[in-house]
């Protein structure tokens, strides 16, 4: 199986940037932006989705944790379940929306 692979590619096959390498494997797909899988506009669309999405995580997180914990009242079993997954939410908000909005923004290129 492995003898019967062609040694090079074909004419229809794209490759965005020059490569003076038949082994197509050794580059990460990364290294360059991915403007074929979608327009720039798309991906400044999603950037800016992401950024909203971030911003608006990351805040609603933190004031519900800096409510729970300034004011007694709140402090109820209910509440300290509601705190636990605001904690997870920001975590996921902070690192992936974050990282999904510059990874977007650069058209993959991190």
């Amino acid at each position: 199986m492995r003898g019967n692979h062609p040694e090079e590619f074909p004419d229809d096959f794209w490759i965005p940037i020059p490569l003076d390498t038949k082994n197509i494997t050794a580059f990460s797909p990364y290294l360059v932006p991915q403007d074929h899988l979608g327009s720039p506009l798309i991906f400044y669309s999603m950037s800016t989705f992401m950024f909203v999405l971030w911003v608006a995580g990351t805040a609603i997180n933190v004031l519900t944790i800096a409510c729970t914990v300034t004011y007694k009242k709140l402090r109820s079993h209910l509440n300290y379940i509601l705190v636990n997954l605001a904690v997870a939410n920001l975590l996921v908000s902070s690192v992936g929306s974050f990282t999904c909005f510059v990874c977007f923004a650069f058209r993959y290129m991190y």
